[in-house]
């Protein structure tokens, strides 16, 4: 099932560079791959910690509700045996969709959170305010976003108090819900202009897109489907604003790749704030890794680029999906070298910048 996916290289390399499986994965291995795991597993040299340390992870970032605590967090910055960075990543979606159910429930927690009263506007407004600066507090230095659309269209403060009452008492058409989100998505662009949070966002997919499987097993089950995106007008109001302003920065990913070469790369291209996302989810395979530098090169270079930011679950697979794609990227750099259009000194240093200087730069490392 797995033949010729990118799934079948990552769970290859996995088994084989780290766990040390020499077998192929079928019926007739099954068994014996699982007790050979198993038994890796049980020793100290394969413990999380010690995995960290082994595949090299500079800085790891987990996605975290504006609700949490991040005691975690906090755990790991007072342990004096753990020196490696653990950092939140402040991700507020569900508090932005009032057409949602159950958004007046997490506005209320957001609020005991912030410890400040959201049954109004501007409370609800402080409250993620407030709840950012407690993420910087504990490391973090990134906003993840994610919703159907990045449209960033501004509302009078009058009449975004007025949705967010009719929201709350459960009157609030859909037309006034996605009006909210999208101009609480240019609010929360307006915070990262002052709190310096990075702003990342990566639309445009139709979560749960089979109903009865979510009812069944629940969200991320496999039923997520990429939906068209557009970029170009739908931040203008966000960019006119903040995109040449000094402190913000703007990663954009995508699944849609029609808009890699026709809008991404021409905004990184001129907003000093702007980044291209390299691929990731549906797009982090071979082929599509190779579509996207030739899309975006051109027009943004290699400096506009964000450097693979993995997003994987599987720890495991960490170091595979970064070794797929620096292989990618260097094949990439050759071809500009044996056609003449960049000197081999550059590419060896552009290898090492994609890797150790892009991430940081764009990301505030």
């Amino acid at each position: 099932m797995f033949r010729g996916t990118p799934v079948r290289h990552w769970l290859d390399a996995e088994l084989g560079e780290i766990f040390g499986v020499a077998e192929r994965p079928g019926p007739g291995t099954a068994d014996l791959i699982y007790d050979q795991v198993a038994e890796r597993l049980a020793d100290p040299a394969f413990r999380p910690r010690a995995l960290f340390r082994r595949f090299g992870i500079d800085v790891l970032a987990t996605t975290d509700d504006p609700c949490d605590d991040l005691a975690a967090h906090r755990t790991l910055a007072d342990d004096p045996g753990w020196t490696a960075r653990v950092v939140p990543t402040f991700r507020p979606d569900r508090y932005l969709e009032p057409g949602q159910d159950g958004w007046d429930k997490a506005v209320a927690r957001l609020g005991e959170a912030a410890d400040t009263d959201t049954s109004g506007y501007g409370g609800y407004v402080r409250a993620l305010e407030a709840r950012r600066r407690h993420f910087i507090e504990h490391g973090a230095t990134s906003a993840d976003h994610s919703h159907a659309d990045v449209r960033t269209d501004p509302l009078p403060e009058p009449e975004a108090a007025r949705i967010y009452r009719a929201a709350l008492a459960g009157t609030a058409t859909e037309a006034e819900t996605v009006a909210f989100r999208r101009h609480m998505l240019l609010e929360m662009g307006r915070m990262s202009s002052e709190d310096g949070l990075v702003m990342t966002l990566h639309p445009a997919v139709r979560r749960n897109h089979h109903p009865p499987t979510l009812r069944r097993h629940g969200p991320d089950t496999g039923h997520d489907i990429p939906l068209r995106a557009e970029f170009t007008d739908a931040l203008r109001p966000l960019l006119e604003r903040y995109g040449t302003a000094g402190g913000f920065q703007l990663a954009l990913f995508t699944m849609d790749e029609t808009v890699f070469s026709r809008e991404i790369a021409p905004l990184a291209g001129f907003y000093p704030s702007v980044y291209a996302g390299a691929p990731w989810w549906f797009l982090d395979a071979p082929d599509a890794i190779r579509r996207f530098r030739r899309a975006v090169t051109e027009t943004a270079g290699f400096s506009r680029t964000t450097g693979f930011i993995d997003d994987t679950r599987a720890f495991c697979s960490i170091p595979a999906r970064h070794d797929m794609s620096r292989r990618l990227d260097c094949g990439f750099l050759a071809e500009l070298v044996a056609e003449h259009r960049m000197a081999e000194d550059e590419a060896f240093e552009t290898a090492v910048e994609l890797v150790t200087v892009n991430p940081r730069r764009a990301f505030k490392l």
